[in-house]
């Protein structure tokens, strides 16, 4: 008999046999040591989760209180591959913690569905049509480059070459042949080329997170959004909402994956975290507009990576027009030109995509802030993209100083813990110099968020004293919040150095600090000279 579970520090899928169960052994991916657990009478049917606390929190809710939750999926465990982990049988399953119906009661009555504007509506019409005709426009012009190749050996070097004798038409007619190819093949490659650098992806799960869990699921009744079907966590400072499966959970239906960043969850209050969330999900309520915020992103990648990318193939390209290759140069080098010609076409394209899908992706984040204003108030709405300015300029100077440490072999442990000392020891002029840019910004035609002054004034008129006021650190909802944010910094090491980093070479983050005087802008050992 086998027993199948995962390391509790990086979380690999191990087998061994049952007679080895309660000794210990060596992680082989980390080289940690750890207990094996002894293998279970019977599986749970019923894991402690969000589903199972939402009948509870309802009986205990006044009697005037008559909704309807809405009908949640079964949570769908993402796939196992080589880039993604997930915590699906821990070693211990943590408890629900005791106060934690005391902070779901703490939640309203659901909030109203905001009711689309004229402008949404219109913006949804006119980007519909649009982005439809873009990719058509994209592969006539494709097309039509075939098409002007297949016409030319079909009619036009009889035309230009009427006795066909001598070396000339030959020549013209291999380089318009190559021409045609190069050019088309460098169209085409973008979109069939698979993206060059994997993101590595956590999930939790209720076993894993059950207080995490249960919240998120109110948040998803008072909202009436559909429960994610994934959550996932990340190393960044960011939440999102997005399709799990990319076009086919787009056909499927609500197949969603709700993306949390962990270090934001540091920066934040549980007041805060619901509007943030409660925004998210406001996406989720969109329907259409979701959809068509997939197919808009989709589309605008195509031409991004037609325009911009670049990778060995550009570069063998670029090789061949040199003086070194001065024969295939005659061949090349038109044909290099009208691969820049034709990405200038399509960068107009790109542009048009870009301004008519702004103003509904603009429309949808306003849409998505009087979700987050009626759930944690049109006052704390301020509050929270204020704190999540700070947050995010935190975050890039962290990713800076993070690189710099990085390259003499210090790597932290804590991410979430390096911003949040960034936010405590920001000067009042790096502050003040924040708010300024904060307050001055303007939306552009080509931006897919509002500015934020654009943002507080429409979350002020809906005037909302907010549902849900607990300001309590929002971290405390993850079962272990050091752990979970110690395991996204090892996924950064491991996905920006393209190696797997051994977990005990990280360093305790909070020793650093006391080595360093690490802030905005400096990574200075203690007393000595400046490193950078």
């Amino acid at each position: 008999m086998k027993i199948g579970f995962r390391c509790r520090h990086c979380h690999q899928k191990l087998t061994i046999s049952a007679s080895a169960a309660g000794t210990r052994q060596k992680c082989p991916r980390c080289l940690e040591e750890l207990v094996v657990p002894t293998p279970p009478a019977q599986p749970n049917p019923d894991p402690v989760g969000a589903t199972q606390h939402r009948e509870s929190l309802k009986d205990s809710t006044s009697s005037s209180e008559n909704w309807k939750s809405p009908v949640q999926r079964s949570l769908r465990l993402p796939s196992q591959r080589a880039e993604h982990f997930e915590r699906t049988s821990p070693l211990y399953a943590p408890e629900f913690p005791a106060d934690g119906l005391r902070i779901l009661k703490a939640f309203g009555r659901p909030i109203e569905k905001t009711e689309p504007t004229w402008a949404y509506k219109i913006a949804v019409a006119i980007v519909a049509l649009v982005m439809i005709t873009l990719p058509m426009i994209y592969f006539l012009f494709v097309g039509s480059i075939c098409y002007a190749t297949y016409w030319y050996y079909a009619h036009a070097q009889y035309q230009l070459f009427p006795s066909m004798v001598g070396p000339l038409p030959y020549f013209v007619g291999s380089a318009i042949g190559v021409i045609s190819c190069v050019v088309v093949f460098f169209l085409l490659k973008p979109i069939f080329a698979a993206p060059a650098n994997v993101a590595r992806t956590r999930s939790i799960t209720p076993q894993s997170d059950p207080m995490l869990f249960a919240f998120v699921s109110r948040v998803c009744d008072v909202v009436g959004s559909p429960f994610p079907t994934r959550i996932d966590v990340t190393y960044d400072v960011n939440a999102s909402a997005s399709f799990r499966s990319g076009l086919s959970s787009l056909l499927r239906g609500n197949d969603l994956v709700l993306t949390i960043g962990v270090p934001l969850v540091g920066a934040l209050t549980m007041r805060q975290f619901a509007g943030v969330l409660a925004h998210e999900f406001g996406h989720f309520s969109q329907g259409t507009g979701m959809r068509l915020t997939f197919i808009i992103r989709a589309i605008n990648d195509w031409f991004a990576r037609v325009v911009f990318e670049r990778d060995q193939w550009d570069k063998s390209l670029d090789m061949l027009c040199g003086p070194e290759f001065l024969p295939l140069a005659v061949i090349t080098w038109p044909a290099r030109s009208c691969v820049w010609l034709s990405r200038q076409l399509l960068r107009l394209l790109m542009n048009i995509g870009r301004l008519v899908g702004g103003f509904l992706l603009r429309e949808m984040e306003y849409d998505a802030d009087r979700y987050e204003a009626r759930v944690a108030g049109s006052d704390e709405f301020a509050r929270t993209s204020w704190r999540i300015q700070l947050a995010g300029y935190a975050w890039l100077h962290a990713q800076s100083q993070i690189s710099q440490l990085a390259e003499r072999d210090i790597l932290i442990d804590d991410v979430a813990l390096l911003v949040r000392h960034h936010i405590a020891s920001m000067s009042d002029a790096i502050i003040e110099q924040i708010q300024k840019e904060t307050t001055s910004g303007r939306s552009g035609l080509f931006d897919s968020h509002p500015c934020e002054s654009a943002r507080f004034q429409n979350a002020a008129r809906e005037n909302a004293p907010g549902i849900f006021t607990l300001d309590e650190d929002a971290k405390n909802l993850f079962a272990d919040f050091e752990s979970m944010a110690k395991n996204v910094t090892w996924d950064l090491y491991c996905q920006y150095l393209r190696r797997t980093v051994k977990r005990n070479t990280l360093q305790d983050t909070q020793s650093v600090l006391m080595r360093y005087r690490i802030g905005v802008g400096t990574v200075r050992p203690w007393n000595e000279p400046d490193y950078y």
